[in-house]
């Protein structure tokens, strides 16, 4: 009897065990989702105007006297230039502060609740004499005025923490993808890009079965180690019943802006299936879709498509087959080229400082169709890049999927197959980490690795 007792007190101990283990997993989950909702969220006023305070004070030799800080809350539907305005920046001063950033941060999309600091001059409360940005907790910009009265650049940059982790899952009865990401952990704001990933390989609708594994390399970084700031899919691997082992490989070049940035197989092939390509070769936003305040105008008007950034003579793409609709100028657009496409769809290109086709000729994808220019209405050199739905309607070039070129080659692809080599060493000493597996309590083993 003693013996009975005792070999169920041992087993009510390993059930408990077991317990508090489960437990204090699905709390560590629940605190990697706080920090991931936190680090989505801007830091309160209270916190970001202490921290400016202390930069203030580490680039006081900057500057001349204490600024007077306010915050510029984004406000719905608000561009940055009615953010600004709201503090009381005048056009001028609004315009030269976000073209004194357009070379180096990308303010084209902004979210209601976003906050900017505007710091004014004691003595003349209508002068600003500091401006900061904070991408994120880890990476501020900082505009500040000088003596002379021009604006001095500073970027400031807190230590952040590397990882590798890898996730492996599999298809259940009943579970979406996107479900299916977040039961293996990983983080809800990596969900939509990791499943955009599986997607461009894998049709989920019609291919995707019961039991089918995938395996997802993410590099991620970390502000303090817990709060999230950013990260990128390296490899995803999917391999199943009817779809066939396949894998796709994160190829960067050194500008990160690169419109050949993106996922590819093995041999080079692009993994979107759309008939897109990117007008450009470097993409930086300076300007969104949607309502704004004009630059120049200074009214509020439809900005129908996006403005990229770019040195007069840089060569603008076909993003795709066509006939060209018009090749022509006015005092609006300048230069500007739009093209039909075979689903009745046209792209428009404005501002050009030379045109390279005509009226009706046929274009084939990525062909030089003019050079970026500063024609026109425009405040500076860029490219006004726009699509017209064949019902007539602008829609925003955002939401189009698009690739730089179906395939890589030479050099591009030479560099490829180094990155591919690399992103499988890393794999193999993630899948070599030590793991954490209890009976059938999670779908699938995360391991992590630090970064050299």
């Amino acid at each position: 009897m003693t013996e009975n007792k005792l070999k169920c007190g041992i087993k009510k101990i390993k059930i408990y065990f077991y317990i508090i283990v489960y437990i204090a997993l699905l709390f560590s989950s629940c605190k990697q989702e706080e920090n991931i909702e936190t680090a989505e969220k801007q830091l309160t006023p209270e916190a970001q105007l202490a921290e400016i305070q202390h930069r203030i004070d580490s680039l006081e030799s900057f500057v001349s006297t204490a600024p007077i800080l306010k915050p510029a809350t984004v406000a719905p539907n608000f561009g940055l230039f009615q953010t600004l305005q709201s503090v009381g920046l005048d056009l001028k001063q609004s315009l030269k502060i976000i073209n004194t950033l357009a070379d180096t941060v990308e303010l084209g999309t902004l979210r209601a609740g976003q906050v900017f600091w505007v710091g004014f001059d004691q003595k003349d409360t209508s002068k600003a004499i500091l401006f900061r940005y904070a991408e994120n907790f880890a990476t501020l910009h900082f505009l500040i005025m000088d003596s002379a009265g021009e604006w001095k650049y500073k970027i400031v940059e807190k230590p952040v923490n590397v990882r590798y982790s890898m996730y492996e899952g599999v298809l259940h009865e009943g579970s979406n993808l996107y479900n299916t990401l977040r039961d293996i952990g990983i983080p809800q704001v990596m969900v939509g890009v990791v499943a955009g990933v599986l997607e461009c390989k894998v049709s989920f609708r019609t291919d995707a079965r019961v039991g089918d594994r995938f395996k997802i390399l993410l590099k991620e970084t970390r502000f303090q180690d817990s709060i999230w700031i950013g990260g990128k899919v390296l490899y995803a691997g999917y391999d199943g019943s009817k779809v066939k082992r396949s894998e796709a490989f994160l190829y960067e070049e050194a500008d990160p802006k690169s419109s050949f940035n993106a996922h590819y197989t093995e041999d080079g092939e692009a993994l979107i299936h759309s008939g897109l390509r990117y007008p450009l070769d470097r993409l930086h936003i300076t300007s969104g879709f949607g309502y704004r305040i004009h630059p120049i105008t200074g009214q509020r008007a439809f900005h129908s498509g996006v403005d990229y950034r770019g040195s007069v003579g840089t060569p603008v793409y076909a993003v795709a087959e066509g006939v060209v609709a018009q090749s022509s100028y006015d005092d609006h657009s300048g230069n500007f080229v739009a093209i039909k496409h075979s689903d009745n769809s046209q792209s428009w290109y404005l501002h050009l400082s030379q045109r390279g086709v005509g009226s009706g000729a046929r274009v084939r994808s990525r062909q030089v169709i003019g050079k970026v220019g500063n024609t026109g209405r425009s405040n500076g050199p860029h490219l006004h890049f726009a699509i017209k739905q064949p019902n007539g309607q602008w829609m925003n070039p955002l939401l189009k999927k698009m690739i730089a070129t179906p395939k890589l080659e030479g050099a591009k692809l030479a560099a490829l197959t180094v990155q591919v080599k690399n992103i499988r060493e890393i794999l193999s000493k993630t899948e070599a980490a030590e793991s954490m597996d209890i009976g059938d309590t999670l779908q699938a083993t995360v391991k992590w690795v630090e970064a050299l």
